[in-house]
C-alpha cells in the first residue's frame, strides 16, 4: 500500500498521460498499460480517483473554468491542470471526503513539485474560491 501522497502523484500522472492517449481508450485501459509500464500496482485509491475524474471531467473542467478568473483549462498547462482536476475530485465528487483544507494543501503542495513557478498560488485561490461556493467543510 502506497501513501497517499504517492498515490496522488500517480493519479496526476495518469490524468496527464491520459491527454496523450487515443480518446477511444478507455481509462480502464490507460490505468492497465500504466501499471504493465510503471510500478502502480493494485491501487484502490487510485483506480477510484482516476476512473472518478474520467466520469466526471466536463463537469470538473466547467467547475475548473468558473473558478479560474481570466482562464480556461485549454490555457492551463497540462500538470497543472491534471493537479486542479484531482483537487475538484477529491473536494467535490469522491466518496470519501477529504476536509477542503487537506485537498488544498495536497494540491498545493504537489504544484510545488511539479509543476511551474506561480502554479501553487495559482490552484490555492482557484480551489478556495471553489470549496467555499460549494461548501466544502473545512
Amino acid at each position: 500500500m502506497r501513501s497517499r501522497r504517492s498515490a496522488r502523484e500517480a493519479i496526476i500522472g495518469l490524468v496527464y498521460e491520459r491527454g496523450f492517449h487515443d480518446p477511444a481508450e478507455t481509462p480502464e485501459e490507460i490505468l492497465a498499460l500504466a501499471a504493465e509500464q510503471r510500478e502502480i500496482g493494485d491501487d484502490p485509491y487510485i483506480s477510484a480517483c482516476f476512473f472518478g475524474i474520467c466520469a466526471h471531467l466536463d463537469e470538473i473542467d466547467k467547475k475548473i473554468n468558473e473558478y479560474a478568473e481570466g482562464w480556461s483549462t485549454e490555457r492551463i498547462s497540462g500538470v497543472t491542470l491534471s493537479i486542479l482536476r484531482l483537487a475538484v475530485y477529491e473536494l467535490l465528487y469522491a466518496e470519501e471526503k477529504l476536509p477542503y483544507s487537506i485537498a488544498i494543501n495536497e494540491a498545493v503542495e504537489l504544484a510545488k513539485s511539479y509543476a511551474e513557478d506561480g502554479a501553487a498560488s495559482f490552484l490555492n485561490g482557484i480551489l478556495n474560491a471553489l470549496a467555499k461556493a460549494n461548501g466544502c467543510e473545512a
